[in-house]
């Protein structure tokens, strides 16, 4: 929320330089956003600080998981969701998972069945029910944050609607997470 607070204040910024001290001055480039998620290679490591720093852990782990509304271009490239879901699934007790896409996800369904035991719920977009889940993981790309999904006790998690970055702090890894309408620092390992 600070970091599109600070732009906003910076376009101000830029606007009033071109009109009250006349032509001639040269907007500053738009910072271009990068496609994708450059940390979800380690999200694991990053869910499992941010529920430490909310005073949970992975064993009360519950998450939602909004299916990406824009696919790989060919099948040659990977589907990010199947990234994250081979990431969360070890040490997993719950998981819905919210699609358009239910048959995509079977095999997955059935393989955390007969390794696990997890049973894996599955609902479509129209049908979302926010029952046992404390994490929302949005794999959408386009449209904004569902903001009513933000809810007291459960975790909104956009993975590409708001910006990760690396942290300021000088000489660590810290990653900035945005989390409903907050942003969390976690510590890089």
């Amino acid at each position: 929320m600070l970091g599109y607070l600070y732009n906003f204040i910076q376009k101000i910024g830029r606007w009033a330089a071109r009109h009250f001290k006349g032509e001639g001055v040269e907007p500053e480039p738009e910072e271009e956003l990068p496609e994708g998620n450059p940390f979800l290679p380690k999200l694991r490591v990053i869910l499992e600080n941010i529920l430490d720093q909310y005073g949970r852990d992975y064993r009360t782990f519950s998450p939602l998981l909004l299916d990406t509304d824009t696919l790989p271009e060919s099948m040659l490239e990977e589907d990010d969701v199947e990234l994250v879901l081979e990431q969360i699934s070890r040490d997993l007790n719950f998981l819905k998972i919210v699609t358009s896409r239910p048959a995509y996800f079977q095999p997955y369904i059935e393989r955390m069945y007969e390794d696990t035991g997890l049973v894996v719920q599955v609902e479509g977009l129209e049908e979302i029910s926010f029952g046992g889940v404390n994490v929302i993981l949005d794999m959408e790309k386009k449209g904004n944050c569902h903001y009513r999904y933000m809810q007291e006790g459960i975790l909104y998690i956009p993975i590409y609607k708001r910006p990760w970055s690396q942290a300021k702090t000088p000489g660590n890894l810290d990653i900035s997470v945005p989390i409903g309408y907050n942003t969390v620092i976690v510590k890089g390992r």
